[in-house]
């Protein structure tokens, strides 16, 4: 059985926010393996007292909180057009 163009389009969008979403391992790494073990250091472990700033180590992780929301916000917006299509072909619409 083939699938409809509109919904091989649904399935590439999708496809295509679930491989944006696997390049977060990096940050995830960053999180395991430097943020979560030194919690309980004083702040001026994360951030520079004289800036105020994140340390170098840690200034990329903002972007990486902001890309994880904009992630699960895409999967949320993709998934649902991919279901509801699969839905309307199985039942021959």
């Amino acid at each position: 059985m083939l699938l409809d163009v509109k919904t091989l389009t649904s399935l590439r969008a999708l496809e295509s926010v679930i491989r944006a979403g696997l390049s977060m391992a990096h940050y995830e790494k960053l999180s395991d393996e430097l943020i979560a073990p030194n919690l309980d250091q004083d702040i001026s472990f994360f951030y520079e007292p004289a800036t105020k700033k994140l340390r170098k180590r840690f200034e990329k992780y903002p972007d990486a909180i902001h890309a994880s929301a904009n992630f699960f916000h895409e999967l949320e917006r993709t998934q649902p057009a991919l279901v509801g299509r699969i839905q309307g072909e199985r039942q021959g619409r």
